[in-house]
């Protein structure tokens, strides 16, 4: 790859831009490649109201640096202040990365190309029929990942609809496990303590195959579904491995470098 980080003169920025943004582990992650690969560059939380996310995005490109992470509630906003979309980022109809490229906002989605990535790294084969629970947009790049990764079927289960798939009724669980090789909870329903127990309790794992998977997207905790479908012998996965290498593809993006990814996943290690 290109030594794109190498041409300046001065430390250059980078952000992850949420609201709220105080738990993501994105500057423990990209500051520790940075380092790693003698880059000059920093990231820095900002937190932005939806209100101020034009002005923060301006801010960026008019001080030339490298991007941003772009994370809840902004994936899909920002896609009105990007100048240009990459393949990724249209297909996904959402944006996790921006890069700046001189002077031009370029909207990337690296969340789905990281979950195929981090599947790969996994060794967790997605060729055969896939379940994700929830239609929204961590379920909509989930999906794109899994087409990556050559997923057989991927199948939606979900209580409404949605304008990207043709859901399967939540009423019909039962019978999309009893299908699925592997299943992914894309539903925000474990970032709830109070509610999680409910919500697992009604999942049919009984219906698992054997050899079935089972994943989250949460990685700053161990969920209850990933305790219960281990209990019952099922191999499974959290969102780590997706944030790390969704990370590692937009410091590639910034940089023209190669990633760091083990020092990354160790610095998120740490940082949690």
């Amino acid at each position: 790859m290109s030594s794109r980080a190498d041409i300046h003169g001065a430390t250059r920025l980078a952000a992850v831009i949420g609201w709220p943004v105080a738990h993501s582990r994105s500057p423990e992650m990209l500051n520790a490649a940075f380092a790693a690969t003698g880059i000059d560059g920093v990231l820095v939380p900002i937190a932005a109201p939806p209100a101020a996310l034009a002005a923060v995005v301006a801010m960026l490109r008019d001080s030339g640096g490298f991007g941003a992470s772009v994370t809840t509630p902004h994936k899909l906003a920002v896609l009105a202040l990007c100048d240009e979309l990459a393949p990724e980022a249209f297909a996904i109809g959402a944006v996790n990365c921006l890069r700046i490229d001189a002077g031009r906002v370029v909207g990337h989605n690296t969340d789905g190309p990281g979950f195929a990535d981090a599947l790969a790294a996994a060794g967790i084969d997605a060729r055969g029929h896939c379940t994700l629970l929830g239609a929204g947009g961590a379920a909509r790049a989930v999906a794109h990942g899994l087409k990556l990764a050559g997923a057989g079927a991927v199948e939606v289960v979900a209580r409404g609809t949605c304008g990207w798939a043709t859901p399967t009724p939540w009423d019909q669980l039962a019978d999309a496990f009893a299908r699925a090789d592997v299943v992914v909870d894309c539903t925000p329903t474990s970032l709830d303590r109070a509610a999680e127990p409910a919500f697992v309790d009604s999942l049919p794992l009984d219906r698992l195959r054997a050899g079935a998977v089972v994943g989250t997207l949460v990685y700053h905790r161990r969920p209850l579904l990933l305790d219960r479908a281990a209990a019952r012998g099922h191999r499974v996965f959290d969102g780590a491995g997706m944030l790390v290498h969704q990370g590692a593809r937009a410091f590639a993006l910034w940089t023209g470098r190669y990633a760091p990814v083990e020092v990354m996943t160790r610095a998120l290690a740490s940082a949690m």
